[in-house]
């Protein structure tokens, strides 16, 4: 135990400097996007605080779940912050692309979305407005513990509840 105690700082600084090159390692750089791997279009709707719908060049609405994360639900505490935040971000008639990572159940693009050239989804963790999807993303993961212990937004309550959480309990 004594030996851990001693060496403690050197590895707590080991730690933090893997996390931060794996963070690096995770930023995007859209430009080099084939074009499957990617969309562009103008900001139309912004359902909640992990969803909205895009207009692209040919007119097409498309509905994007932001990839990696769950905000709280319209119905939920911190529900309208989540939305009005998302809003802030990438505002109604802005550009916006996205990283293209999948389909989910709804038939969704599940995606990184970028308004500005700003990662949305991490900035909505890093603030304290939604959850990181275990798994997922280890960036995210590491911007939700910092906003939990920064109490940011939603974890500036004592006892969050997880979307996944509340939509059980809506269920009952």
């Amino acid at each position: 135990m004594r030996i851990f105690q001693h060496h403690y700082p050197t590895l707590l600084s080991i730690t933090i400097v893997i996390i931060l090159v794996l963070i690096h390692c995770t930023t995007y750089n859209f430009a080099y996007l084939s074009a499957s791997q990617r969309l562009q279009g103008t900001i139309i709707k912004v359902a909640d605080g992990d969803t909205l719908t895009l207009q692209n060049n040919e007119n097409q609405k498309i509905k994007i779940r932001l990839y990696g994360i769950d905000a709280p639900e319209s119905k939920q505490s911190y529900g309208k912050e989540a939305k009005d935040f998302l809003l802030t971000l990438c505002p109604l008639k802005s550009q916006a692309q996205v990283m293209l990572k999948d389909t989910d159940k709804y038939q969704r693009i599940v995606g990184i979305v970028f308004c500005n050239d700003i990662d949305v989804n991490a900035q909505l963790v890093k603030n304290g407005y939604a959850w990181a999807y275990d798994g997922y993303s280890l960036a995210y993961k590491h911007y939700e513990i910092q906003a939990k212990l920064e109490s940011k937004g939603l974890w500036s309550e004592p006892n969050p509840i997880r979307p996944s959480d509340f939509r059980k309990d809506k269920k009952r």
